[in-house]
């Protein structure tokens, strides 16, 4: 395609445009189940393309002053007035497409279709000052990540990598300073209410308040109320409040937060704190690393936290010192009941970092259940070797039949212990 006006560079998005019209002449009625799945894999690629292609468009418009062509400020309000689409989007675009000038890397994966604008916001919304150069030279690892890892294993991921590249960020002292919350009553007496937590305080919040949800769930439904997420979470807080409001010791029974943590990693923060200038903030491998091995410091979720959270939180918290062998497998223990135990429950949950063993379930944390891999009604056994995390809907579905749902567990391959047989893993429990 010549280029500069002499031809019109129009015709070539106009042939797509065509070509997509076509495919609405194939009633997908016709299509097999195979069909359809090559169907739906070439769509997401194509998207993919078109919207990279898109981003390269609004910059190249915005530099060209196309706003001009109809009496509007800018290319934003340009495309709303011939269009009626949302400016708010196309300006997010522009500043998406600035940020992508210095990743020539990663905007070819987006142009190739293999790396999407999810991926690609991921990334830009954890970039920061201090971190973008680095973000830059690494941008060959994050388009393997992209491409080769679960969406919904990136952001503990991308978590990793920023701990690795700000170690001096004071991570806990930072999210102090912009933690709190705001209560503000509207004209129609109604109140906005807005906050930030630190991660130990977002996930003692979380576990509460889902719970809670939960149990309202049950109740709403046995009752026959319609109710939505959000409003069920707004009671359940709301509940809590009270609860606790009337308590006469106000002070929570149950287990709010889990914190894994390595021993080594733990040993090595607390030497930092005592010697700061002989001693290193150890830190946990941006990596993924397999089933136990290796570095942990994370809430049992997954999510990952800095060091200096699980030292403080253990001056308030219950140990629970887990020893695994050279293979990082605990000793294999066996119950007659049908119903696995708690301590079995959580093992299975670091083995996954909080995630459903389907490696492509993005169900939510508190979704998950303690499935047997082996049905226990064909024998399979209560022990920890036969237990997975799976979300309600993909447990119900397997049901007892042994041919769905073979996910294999991690293999946690050899111990990245430091000079021991031996990786043991602390789990701290935080009691609010």
């Amino acid at each position: 395609m010549t280029l500069g006006g002499v031809v019109d560079a129009n015709k070539d998005v106009a042939q797509v445009s065509t070509d997509i019209d076509a495919c609405f002449d194939t009633p997908v009625s016709c299509l097999s189940a195979q069909e359809l799945s090559n169907r739906l894999v070439a769509i997401a690629t194509a998207t993919a393309k078109l919207e990279a292609l898109r981003i390269e468009t609004v910059r190249a418009a915005k530099l060209a002053n196309v706003g001009a062509l109809n009496d509007q400020r800018n290319v934003a309000n340009h495309l709303a007035e011939r269009t009626n689409h949302d400016p708010a989007d196309t300006r997010a675009d522009q500043l998406l497409a600035d940020w992508l000038l210095d990743f020539a890397e990663l905007s070819d994966a987006y142009r190739k279709g293999t790396v999407t604008s999810a991926h690609v916001d991921l990334l830009r919304k954890a970039d920061n000052a201090r971190v973008h150069s680095q973000m830059v030279d690494d941008q060959h690892k994050f388009v393997r990540w992209f491409t080769s890892i679960a969406f919904r294993d990136l952001d503990e991921l991308i978590a990793g990598w920023l701990l690795g590249a700000d170690p001096d960020g004071a991570e806990p002292k930072e999210h102090a300073a912009k933690c709190g919350l705001s209560m503000r009553t509207l004209a129609d007496g109604t109140m906005l209410i807005t906050g930030k937590l630190d991660p130990l305080q977002a996930g003692a919040f979380r576990t509460a308040v889902l719970a809670e949800a939960e149990r309202i769930r049950v109740a709403h439904k046995e009752s026959g109320i319609q109710s939505t997420v959000r409003q069920r979470q707004l009671e359940a807080m709301l509940v809590l409040l009270s609860t606790g409001y009337n308590s006469e010791t106000r002070s929570a029974i149950k287990t709010l937060v889990n914190i894994v943590i390595d021993q080594d990693t733990y040993d090595e923060t607390l030497s930092w704190l005592e010697d700061p200038a002989n001693n290193e903030l150890p830190l946990v491998e941006p990596e993924p690393s397999p089933g136990y091995a290796g570095r942990k410091s994370q809430l049992i979720d997954g999510t990952r936290i800095h060091p200096l959270y699980a030292i403080a939180a253990s001056a308030q918290a219950v140990f629970r010192r887990i020893v695994y062998d050279a293979k990082t497998r605990s000793v294999e223990t066996s119950f007659e009941s049908r119903s696995f135990p708690p301590w079995i429950r959580d093992l299975v949950l670091i083995a996954t970092n909080g995630k459903s063993a389907n490696p492509v379930c993005d169900a939510p944390f508190h979704w998950l259940q303690t499935d047997h891999i082996q049905p226990h009604s064909s024998g399979g056994k209560t022990q920890h070797e036969n237990a997975r995390p799976l979300s309600g809907a993909d447990n119900g579905w397997r049901g007892n039949d042994i041919t769905r749902g073979q996910w294999p567990m991690p293999d946690a391959g050899p111990s990245k212990s430091h000079g021991s047989a031996d990786t043991q893993v602390s789990r701290v429990e935080v009691e609010r």
